[in-house]
């Protein structure tokens, strides 16, 4: 019998996300049989922790990393200060380190294990640093999930650093590939395109879970799921429900997800009058019934990689909406399988009252998602070549 690898992943955490989604899918797809499977996250969010369905092993965030946001919280919890003093001196080093842009991660503790393939499966934060110093594997992979490259001088230098010691980068889409090796030259042999996994199957269970207490009947329901973040174009969406009521269309649009802009949207969704057209729902561990029952799902976003939540509006056949950015014409083909459309609040409301308009092309975007197939396997073996070889 064949030796299992032992599998690495570093993550954020797993809070509500398209990053967390993903990593979870395939986790969840790796047979149990061929992998070991250990997770480290950087944080102690742990909201989608239980859609894993497969063996894991998690190691105690606390005991390894420093997380300054909730760091009394957890000493609280762990038994209080005087129970664990000799814990609190890191965490006043790391934040004195922190707000000098120093290498903070050099002070977590060093993971007790020799993997076959420590995986950091986001760009965001120390995770890859930590991956690189304290971690010891025979090879380290790193996800790039972002599809764009925005980063300060001294952070390009780090990565520039850093990045050379990662046996593979993990682009998600096409576009985001072509763009790393553009902004990263030096690391152009080891980029290679990976697909996210997908779990159409749960997406379908669990849309039909419940039906959304927000959505009216009578009324257009459009929605968008992703982080209240400036890159999603949460503020540019409340702009398209204000054009298209003032074309007097009788919409809800439903933003499900929670993030940094949100007291900025609600400001705007108040200074617009749009407080019961413009539903602000929060973080949901089970975004698919927003999607399920809505219309029309619009991605307004100014810089997307491969979008998640555009796969899983494609897994549920909703007519789709989503802005000329990044990996989007790997996802769409403009007019037949949704609209891709210009990265401005008029040319989304323009799209979006068309498929207000006309029902039957609505019915024919439908279809043409139905025909569509989600095979994981092939992907896999892509996997098994690369960075799992």
């Amino acid at each position: 019998m064949t030796e299992k690898q032992k599998l690495l992943f570093a993550v954020y955490g797993l809070g509500i996300g398209g990053i967390e989604k993903c990593l979870i899918n395939l986790i969840n797809i790796l047979p149990e049989d061929r992998f070991d499977v250990d997770i480290i996250l950087m944080n102690p969010h742990y909201d989608l922790k239980e859609q894993i369905r497969r063996k894991v092993f998690f190691y105690d965030e606390f005991e390894y990393v420093l997380y300054c946001g909730g760091a009394m919280e957890q000493l609280k919890q762990r038994g209080g200060i005087m129970k664990n003093w000799k814990k609190l001196l890191p965490y006043v080093l790391l934040h004195f380190a922190d707000q000098k842009g120093a290498e903070c991660w050099k002070l977590f503790k060093p993971l007790p294990k020799v993997y076959d393939v420590a995986v950091c499966y986001s760009q965001n934060g120390y995770t890859p640093y930590y991956v690189i110093d304290k971690v010891k594997a025979k090879r380290k992979v790193l996800w790039y999930h972002n599809g764009a490259y925005e980063y300060d001088s001294q952070t390009r230098h780090r990565h520039r650093l850093y990045y050379p010691h990662f046996d593979w980068v993990v682009a998600v889409a096409n576009e985001c590939c072509t763009m790393l090796k553009e902004k990263m030259p030096y690391m152009a042999d080891k980029i290679l395109v990976l697909r996210n996994m997908c779990d159409n199957q749960q997406i379908l269970e669990k849309s039909r879970e419940f039906v959304p207490h927000s959505y009216v009947p009578g009324k257009k329901h459009i929605v968008t799921v992703g982080r209240m973040t400036p890159e999603k174009g949460a503020l540019r969406a409340a702009e398209v429900c204000s054009l298209l009521r003032s074309h007097g269309k009788d919409i809800c649009w439903h933003w499900v997800g929670d993030g940094e802009q949100s007291q900025e949207v609600l400001a705007q969704v108040r200074k617009l009058g749009l407080e019961d057209r413009f539903v602000l729902e929060g973080n949901q561990n089970n975004p698919y019934p927003y999607i399920a029952c809505a219309d029309i799902y619009v991605q307004a976003s100014d810089y997307e990689a491969y979008s998640t939540t555009v796969t899983e509006a494609k897994v549920l056949c909703k007519p789709i909406v989503v802005t000329d950015v990044g990996g989007m014409r790997e996802q769409l083909t403009d007019g037949e399988t949704g609209r891709i459309v210009p990265l401005d609040a008029a040319s989304v409301a323009e799209a979006v009252e068309e498929l207000l308009d006309q029902p039957a092309l609505c019915r024919q975007l439908s279809e043409k998602l139905r025909q569509e197939t989600y095979e994981n396997n092939g992907a896999l073996q892509e996997y098994y070549r690369t960075v799992f070889a």
